[in-house]
């Protein structure tokens, strides 16, 4: 009997798919006049074949390479340019991906809407980029409840974020994407920012850190002094270097020290954190870590002393974190424990794999991991993230 055999199962990570065109819809005339072109211009050249052949295909054009995809959704060689895959920004063939995969809910993330506008240094184009991504989002998923549509918010000014962060919740957001990296010589745990979690504290909303909220490798540790082949690889969506996958978690990482460090997840209790595409590797490290800074320097720092637990329990209490599929998963889940991982299949982005499921039982297998934890990795430890009730 396979993991999928008479369980609920969640996916903790998917992905809209913009096209050219579409966060300027739900963008003012303003902000749609000074979007960034964004980490991936939608409107170059060599993406409009794959971007008119995907919407043709939507529309009945071509029901031979739609029941292609459809029997193969992880495995059709047009998911590695991603337009083209089944349900890629088509909102009635995601919501019949999830029945062909059998999934009670997809948490869905942008794709390349966030570059356009996030790091723009006029605020009015950043927040109301943040405001046309989050109204394009909920409009995707806005058909069918099981498909939940993962904001996002720049937190460059507290008092706009603070309000980004009410009207989002407000229009039907499920998730806020936020950065990592410290703002304006803001720390991450800044008190400016403490009205923010309130908001999604009470709405149950929680916080996500995603591959991209913070920076990753330093530019000058890609100069070597040698020339290498710049060449766009539209395989890979996120442009991810080598050298970037090792230190993915270090953004991610600084921010949840401040957050547990200063106090914020004592202050906010109820405030659920997803660390999704970032890997896991990381975690039972930075756990032994984050208890090792209190147990050698607490008695230094006024505020670790007014914590009041581990902090490695804040994290087995808030944080839920997605496994790669090519990671040692079941070690990991030896290492922290059954409350903290979640299955997820990056869908449909070709990082995911073909064969998320297969790869996540097979490690999982390895170790016996017991009904109680193949129960807490496929769907409660996602429903405790979400607030969600089986």
């Amino acid at each position: 009997m396979t993991h999928k055999e008479n369980r609920i199962i969640h996916d903790a990570d998917a992905h809209f798919i913009e096209y050219d065109g579409w966060l300027e819809k739900y963008a003012t005339d303003f902000v749609k006049e000074n979007l960034l072109p964004g980490l991936i211009p939608l409107d170059m050249p060599l993406l409009a074949p794959l971007m008119d052949a995907a919407k043709k295909r939507v529309a009945g054009g071509n029901p031979e390479l739609t029941a292609e995809l459809k029997a193969n959704l992880f495995g059709h060689k047009a998911k590695l340019k991603q337009w083209p895959a089944f349900g890629a920004f088509d909102s009635a063939e995601r919501s019949e991906s999830l029945d062909i995969l059998g999934l009670s809910s997809q948490l869905i993330f942008p794709t390349l809407g966030a570059s356009r506008f996030a790091r723009h240094n006029n605020p009015d184009v950043a927040y109301g980029g943040c405001d046309a991504l989050n109204r394009g989002m909920v409009d995707f998923c806005k058909d069918d409840k099981r498909m939940l549509p993962v904001g996002f918010m720049v937190l460059s000014d507290p008092k706009r974020a603070l309000q980004g962060a009410k009207d989002a919740v407000k229009m039907g957001v499920r998730a806020l994407w936020i950065g990592s990296d410290a703002v304006d010589g803001r720390a991450p745990s800044h008190v400016a920012y403490d009205p923010i979690w309130a908001v999604l504290e009470e709405a149950g909303v929680p916080v996500t850190l995603h591959i991209g909220s913070g920076r990753n490798m330093h530019g000058a540790y890609m100069n070597t002094g040698v020339e290498k082949d710049k060449s766009l690889n539209l395989t890979n969506i996120e442009s991810t270097k080598p050298k970037d996958l090792n230190v993915l978690h270090h953004s991610p990482e600084r921010w949840l020290t401040c957050m547990i460090y200063d106090g914020v997840l004592e202050r906010f209790p109820n405030l659920k954190i997803g660390f999704v595409e970032l890997g896991s590797n990381w975690v039972p490290a930075m756990m032994q870590n984050l208890d090792m800074g209190v147990s050698l320097l607490g008695r230094f720092d006024a505020e670790l002393k007014k914590l009041s637990i581990k902090p490695s329990e804040y994290v087995e209490r808030q944080v839920r974190v997605t496994p790669l599929h090519t990671e040692d998963t079941g070690w990991v889940l030896r290492s922290v424990g059954k409350d903290i991982l979640m299955f997820n299949t990056d869908y449909p982005h070709p990082e995911g794999g073909s064969d998320p499921f297969g790869d996540f039982e097979r490690s999982l297998d390895a170790v016996s991991a017991n009904d109680v934890e193949l129960d807490q990795f496929y769907s409660k430890n996602f429903e405790d993230l979400m607030g969600l009730t089986a």
